[in-house]
């Protein structure tokens, strides 16, 4: 899922480099490649740098965090809206503050969204709805992201998708959420809305370029007025995402697998968790 407008948002931009992919591998084992992935681009920002395209081609598999090709969008949204549906007795107005509800308000209404349509959603889906909006708003689109990309690729050359997790449990990553959490996505979300454009041009040098101590500094600002989140985002994810690749390798394929770049960088990020597993994990250098 998107982590949050900071963490995914990475424009392409102009530099010529190659983002930080990492090979894993052990004497027992298949390899798999690491890539952090940019949810949102621009047509523009077409072509990618060419080694997506050359380890593509050596895969035999690619790993995202959903099976994009079996999700219908219809139902997806379906199965969000119903998981966030507050008791019957509640209202948006009534499970978050005054001040962030009128925050809320302003940043929809310039999105062209009224926040009354929300009335009966909890603060998560709202959150990431204006995220969304507010992405599209800019130009960037989920749909021309590295992943929509790939999976164009796939379906055409009938090469396997495989996922981390379901939607389900993505929907629950959300769902899951105390009200307090719940707050502090969407009051997150807005303070991120009001710097983007600024905090995505960064994003995007320090990715394109591989330079990880930057990005890593970048993502992990993002979240430090709600380090809470980072637990339950990126933290408890990374975990559960380690037995799925532990059981990808042991398949002894060859896999591209494509996540957030938050989750390889930073705290108990899955680069450094599945070295302390003891797989070998370099940073991989194209031809």
């Amino acid at each position: 899922m998107r982590a949050l407008w900071i963490a995914i948002g990475l424009l392409a931009g102009t530099a010529r480099a190659d983002p930080a992919i990492w090979r894993v591998s052990s004497d027992d084992a298949g390899e798999l490649w690491l890539l952090g992935s940019v949810h949102y681009l621009r047509e523009q920002d077409y072509p990618l740098p060419a080694v997506i395209d050359a380890l593509y081609e050596r895969a035999d598999v690619l790993v995202m965090e959903l099976d994009l090709d079996d999700l219908d969008p219809l139902s997806v949204q379906t199965q969000f809206m119903r998981s966030a549906m507050l008791p019957a007795a509640q209202t948006l107005s009534d499970v978050i503050p005054a001040d962030l509800y009128a925050s809320s308000e302003a940043a929809a209404a310039k999105l062209g969204l009224e926040l009354s349509a929300f009335a009966k959603f909890e603060p998560w889906l709202v959150a990431l709805t204006l995220m969304d909006l507010g992405m599209a708003d800019l130009g960037y689109r989920s749909d021309r992201g590295i992943e929509q990309y790939l999976l164009k690729r796939s379906t055409r050359d009938g090469k396997p998708v495989y996922g981390l997790e379901t939607l389900a449990d993505q929907i629950t990553v959300f769902d899951a959420l105390e009200m307090p959490k719940q707050q502090a996505l969407l009051a997150q979300t807005l303070q991120d809305m009001r710097s983007s454009a600024h905090d995505m041009d960064a994003l995007l040098t320090a990715w394109r370029a591989g330079r990880l101590t930057e990005l890593a500094a970048d993502l992990s600002a993002s979240f430090e007025l709600f380090p809470e989140l980072y637990e339950a985002l990126v933290i408890e994810r990374n975990s559960r995402w380690l037995t799925e690749l532990e059981r990808l390798l042991a398949r002894r394929d060859r896999a591209l697998v494509i996540v957030g770049a938050l989750h390889l960088v930073g705290a108990n990020n899955v680069v450094d968790s599945l070295r302390e597993r003891g797989f070998s994990v370099e940073p991989y250098a194209a031809p």
